[in-house]
């Protein structure tokens, strides 16, 4: 029993996942997806904010994606506590010629995709961007990735809020279509702690 224990204990990894902060893009609500846009003033501000929510966590490995405004966030929070490892494959949905408008100017240049994807984002495709179903399974690949190569270590994430969304999802189990229900805020650390065997745990900080 003991032993059982000591394994458990053992065993497990703690995830933190905060989405990049602020650009001008997000303040204009534009989709940015693949666009490598930085951070602007307030979300340099809210990245140290974060910095300090952090301060005294101690952290084993840090990823982000590979996109500027990840990256900026990521050096801002955790400066050189730790390399930084840089990863493509963390980034945002591809969302094609949708990158660059808002919702009003992309559902009138696209009006019945749009709506459709909207409703239902798993049964169409962005116009020349990702599949939901490439996506999603990109973010998992890299989910396993680190759950088995990051055992028993604290993993920071900073990344975007779709990536943030999946794995949510998929520890948690939430079901498909209430995918964008999510709220992720860029001011907030998401942190989960997953250890072998147990349903994961999950609180914010």
């Amino acid at each position: 029993m003991l032993g059982f224990l000591f394994y458990e204990i053992i065993f497990m990894t703690r995830l933190i996942l905060i989405r990049h902060s602020q650009t001008d893009y997000n303040l204009e609500n534009k989709y940015c997806g693949f666009k490598d846009i930085g951070l602007n003033k307030i979300g340099k501000a809210q990245a140290r904010r974060i910095e300090a929510k952090l301060k005294d966590l101690k952290i084993d490995k840090i990823f982000s994606s590979d996109l500027k405004r990840s990256c900026q966030t990521a050096k801002i929070i955790f400066g050189n506590r730790c390399r930084i490892v840089k990863n493509k494959n963390l980034r945002e949905i591809n969302f094609g010629k949708w990158e660059g408008f808002n919702y009003k100017q992309i559902l009138k240049r696209f009006p019945a995709t749009y709506k459709k994807w909207l409703k239902n984002p798993f049964s169409v495709d962005i116009t020349s961007g990702e599949k939901m179903s490439h996506f999603i399974n990109r973010i998992k690949k890299e989910l396993k990735n680190i759950i088995k190569n990051d055992s028993d270590k604290t993993v920071a994430l900073i990344i975007h809020s779709g990536p943030i969304r999946v794995i949510l999802n998929t520890m948690l189990g939430i079901k498909r279509n209430e995918f964008w229900h999510l709220k992720i805020n860029p001011e907030t650390a998401y942190i989960i702690e997953y250890k072998v065997r147990q349903k994961p745990k999950v609180y914010e900080l």
